[in-house]
């Protein structure tokens, strides 16, 4: 991951803290959990909560965390859930980083909360003494009992016990929600200390799979009364190596069927995975800052996250709109009326003309699509024109999506009549026949 430079007296500060095992001395207020055997676990909330998963080994230009707080709040995000750890961690760096986002957040008025990354944390006593040294930060979030929020982002099960390591040695109150990638409800019940699970997306999945695995997640929830975080990304993509080159399978079911699906489901809380994460391509943030040039040096493995997830954020803020209002599905007002659209820049099974990797897992499963997401509050003609070749389609009412095959060249969007009151016309970047590099990233506008 790329790293900003930094002055020497944050990572030398805040290293000691983050890497520190000295004991911390707590007194736990049961008055806010019950208890489970000997696992303290937070009731189901009452409140929908929206959260952003941000990397912060990603950093905005010149480490000013404002304009991503301000996206963030606009389209109703709650709280950033700070992925604390990464591929080539650097703890000096990170830490700095870290104390400097909770001190932008507090003088802002935005949340955050810590996700521990327990790929690459290395042991509890960071955990532990990072929670308590935020604990106290007007900038952290909490639940509607006053219990700080805790997550993690977990592959595997990390080398000490969620209970006895970290919960009994925070000094507050806490909700942890630890991550899965688990598609089995009773297994993560039997290995998360008895905790409401994260459960991220599974992008070996197909839609119906993944839908099954919330339904089976939400019965849980129901039967266990504890809360569960449900995951939504709006695209995944990654090729930074040979174990490491993949695509999801669920093509354009990733994001507007999920959204729909949990809106129905109606997790406790939703975490949007992610904000920033532009080495997976799942981010709903402005997209990669990094020069072009960087990006276009054959030593740059992440090369491929800085085309344009706008949409993304804009629909985010119509799907938390009715989430948080407890609806079903979305209705659009007119002052809210948008067409989006996204797509692919290259054809899905045609590999870089320089690239000495294989064509990602799951590319046969991608469709070489446009696909066109209406938010409309009444009917209307889109058209697109798709290379020259101009194809048109019917949306109604509401939230539909349409999948027309693209052709090369430019691809432009127009409308029958005005959207927002405003004559529609997007065009987006040309889809060409083949890139020196594979792009499996979409834009999104």
């Amino acid at each position: 991951m790329r790293v900003s430079q930094l002055t020497a007296i944050y990572g030398s500060l805040l290293i000691a803290l983050a890497t520190s095992v000295t004991s911390v001395a707590h007194t736990h207020h049961h008055e806010h959990v019950r208890r489970d055997g000997d696992i303290s676990i937070t009731q189901a909330p009452t409140s929908p909560l929206v959260f952003a998963h941000y990397m912060i080994s990603f950093q905005p230009p010149n480490l000013d965390y404002s304009n991503d707080i301000n996206l963030a709040r606009a389209a109703g995000i709650d709280a950033f859930a700070v992925n604390y750890g990464g591929t080539d961690a650097s703890w000096p760096f990170f830490a700095s980083y870290l104390d400097t986002f909770y001190k932008q957040a507090e003088k802002m008025g935005f949340k955050l909360f810590l996700c521990m990354d327990t790929t690459s944390v290395p042991d509890a006593a960071m955990v532990v003494n990072l929670t308590n040294f935020y604990a106290g930060s007007s900038a952290q979030m909490k639940d509607d009992k006053g219990n700080i929020f805790l997550s993690s982002f977990e592959t595997n099960a990390p080398p000490w016990n969620w209970q006895t390591d970290v919960i009994d040695n925070i000094k507050v109150p806490v909700t942890f929600l630890p991550g899965t990638i688990s598609e089995d409800p009773e297994y993560t019940a039997a290995t998360d200390d008895g905790f409401g699970p994260f459960t991220w997306v599974h992008p070996a999945s197909d839609v119906s799979q993944e839908n099954a695995t919330d339904t089976a997640f939400a019965a849980q929830r129901t039967s266990t009364s504890k809360a569960w975080m449900a995951g939504v990304a709006p695209w995944f993509f990654k090729r930074m190596g040979a174990d490491e080159n993949w695509s999801h399978a669920q093509d354009s079911g990733i994001w507007l069927d999920r959204w729909m699906s949990l809106l129905k489901i109606k997790p406790n809380y939703i975490e949007i995975v992610t904000w920033n994460d532009f080495g997976e391509c799942s981010y709903i943030g402005p997209s990669d800052p990094t020069s072009p040039s960087i990006l276009a040096q054959t030593s740059t493995t992440d090369y491929y996250g800085n085309l344009d997830h706008s949409a993304f954020l804009k629909m985010t803020a119509i799907f938390i709109k009715a989430f948080k209002a407890g609806d079903t599905t979305v209705t659009v007002s007119p002052d809210e009326e948008d067409i989006f659209f996204f797509y692919r820049i290259q054809p899905a099974l045609t590999n870089g003309a320089t690239d000495s990797l294989p064509l990602p897992e799951n590319a046969t499963l991608l469709q070489d699509n446009v696909y066109i997401l209406p938010f409309l509050a009444s009917e209307a003609t889109i058209y697109l024109d798709t290379g020259g070749k101009t194809i048109s389609m019917e949306a109604p009412v509401g939230v539909s999506k349409g999948s027309i095959p693209w052709s090369l060249g430019n691809q432009t969007i127009t409308a029958s009549r005005s959207i927002n009151g405003a004559t529609l016309n997007k065009t987006g970047p040309a889809i060409v026949s083949q890139l020196p590099r594979y792009q499996g990233n979409v834009v999104a506008l």
